[in-house]
């Protein structure tokens, strides 16, 4: 069953890899923070080019342009949205710039730096023992380990979707995605919709099998002791949200408040 264990192959070498979770949590906690207190164009793009350094150091590069292009696809839902409420609201466009557009997407860009290599670079035990270390209930340390123990392997459903297309003669590239929009996306979701649904039982079966939720202790066979590099990444994350709110009250907001 591939979701009841963290990983099928060793983690890449690196100081992120080799980082504490809970390092790693934090900083996923302090970006979540900065996104929702700052609102000017100026502190939002410090914040996404200081998680994509972040985002850089797992050495992933095509998983991050998956990324990417999956965000680039929701810009351009979200812009054909609002186009088509402006055709019959044109005041609602009128309020609209292109500020108030770009920092919605700044924001997730941020998010989506810090919770990737959050997901790629720890492993599911490392994860559990963590969330369960902050004494949070378990009705919310169990699904926050879920979903974000969701993204590595819904990649990996993607993947073995896209080589099984290949080998029925079926080439799934942006070329043939926007020559037949109905058949690709009904050959790629179709597939994944239902391997999600086997995955996610998976990771219920896999929880139980890891003895979560019955009440007692579980002792980890490996602990990961707190270094001083843990601290310097959450004080590098703390220095970046700082210098964004500095930037958030020397220049002001530049939303709109409709768009806040």
């Amino acid at each position: 069953m591939q979701a009841s264990y963290a990983s099928s192959r060793p983690l890449p070498q690196g100081w992120l890899y080799e980082a504490d979770v809970r390092a790693k949590i934090g900083v996923s906690v302090l970006a979540s923070l900065g996104t929702l207190v700052i609102s000017n164009l100026e502190g939002q793009l410090l914040l996404a080019g200081a998680s994509l350094c972040y985002a850089l150091c797992m050495r992933r590069p095509m998983a991050l342009l998956a990324a990417y292009a999956v965000l680039t696809a929701m810009i351009f839902l979200a812009m054909g949205c609002v186009w088509i409420m402006g055709r019959f609201s044109p005041r609602l466009m009128g309020s609209m710039n292109f500020i108030s557009l770009t920092i919605p997407f700044l924001r997730v860009l941020t998010m989506l730096h810090v919770v990737l290599p959050l997901a790629l670079s720890s492993r599911v035990q490392n994860l559990l023992d963590a969330l369960r270390g902050l004494k949070l209930p378990f009705c919310i340390y169990l699904p926050a380990a879920v979903i974000i123990r969701f993204i590595p392997t819904f990649i990996n459903d993607v993947k073995q979707v896209t080589e099984s297309l290949k080998m029925r003669g079926y080439r799934l590239n942006p070329w043939t995605m926007t020559r037949h929009p109905a058949l690709s996306m009904r050959l790629l979701l179709t597939p994944l919709l239902f391997r999600s649904l086997r995955t996610s039982e998976d990771l219920g079966v896999a929880a139980e099998l890891k003895g979560l939720g019955m009440g007692e202790k579980l002792t980890p066979y490996r602990k990961r002791a707190w270094t001083s590099r843990d601290s310097l990444l959450l004080a590098a994350a703390l220095l970046v949200v700082t210098l964004a709110i500095a930037c958030q009250y020397t220049l002001g907001s530049s939303t709109t408040g409709g768009m806040r």
